[in-house]
């Protein structure tokens, strides 16, 4: 395998602001609407510290995001499910339905305050049990299968340079897959685009495919994303109230 150098994507914080890694060439994100489905399926998780992280609503009490979203760094310990909010479709200040986490789950074999790397990265998924059934006014996006390399799919978050609007690379891919299998992809994804669903359309609708946790950059600078594709998750999330895919509501939106 190739000597890389892993950078995690991490919280968006002021000290994440010295680069935004993660653009692969030129910036090819648009700006989508939150209240619009599949956007409204998608929100911030939002930490009392501050900070934020990107995730999908899979069920409607049930979201997923990365699992280092919820480390404190500061603390050195998880935070407090009580802590953590999901915020879903936030758009520009305004947002569909608001809940806080009542239970978290993470994968079996993740450890946190570890060092990181592609085989800890394929561990790197955290299931958010919510407190109020929030999919059933946002919608939320029904658990698909692993892509495949070279397949076409859509990027969706909260990154650290535009946190109050959700943005989508359209038409990115997978290229390969490291150690434990994780994906690479050449999405464009930033500090706080953690948890960040990776969609593929399938018979016209969107499915979860993966999602994303890191960035690496390989021995002569070339830098991919990396993914925790559907398949690790897919059993727990069944069990823990994952549904098939539905539009939700043409709800107006809140705080407008």
């Amino acid at each position: 395998m190739r000597r890389l150098v892993l950078l995690l994507a991490l919280l968006a914080t002021p000290a994440a602001a010295e680069g935004l890694k993660g653009i692969k060439g030129a910036d090819d994100r648009v700006m989508v609407s939150g209240a619009d489905y599949p956007w409204s399926a998608i929100g911030r998780v939002n930490n009392g510290m501050g900070g934020h992280c990107s995730g999908v609503l899979v069920g409607p009490r049930l979201a997923v995001t990365a699992a280092h979203c919820l480390w404190n760094r500061k603390t050195r310990a998880p935070m407090p499910a009580g802590s953590l909010h999901f915020v879903a479709g936030y758009d520009k200040g305004a947002y569909l339905k608001h809940s806080l986490v009542e239970r978290t789950m993470v994968a079996p074999g993740w450890r946190f305050g570890l060092p990181y790397g592609p085989g800890p990265a394929a561990a790197d998924w955290a299931l958010l049990v919510l407190a109020e059934p929030v999919g059933e006014v946002a919608g939320w996006v029904g658990l698909g299968r692993a892509p495949a390399v070279g397949d076409k799919v859509v990027t969706t978050g909260y990154g650290q340079d535009r946190p109050h609007v959700p943005t989508a690379h359209m038409g990115c891919a997978i290229i390969g897959t490291l150690g434990g299998g994780v994906l690479t992809h050449d999405c464009d994804a930033v500090h706080g685009d953690s948890g960040a669903p990776v969609l593929v359309w399938r018979e016209g609708r969107p499915t979860l495919a993966a999602i994303h946790v890191a960035t690496f950059t390989f021995e002569g600078g070339k830098v991919l994303g990396g993914a925790v594709p559907v398949s690790s998750f897919l059993a727990e999330a069944a069990k823990q109230g994952a549904a098939a895919g539905q539009t939700g509501s043409a709800a107006t939106p809140l705080g407008r």
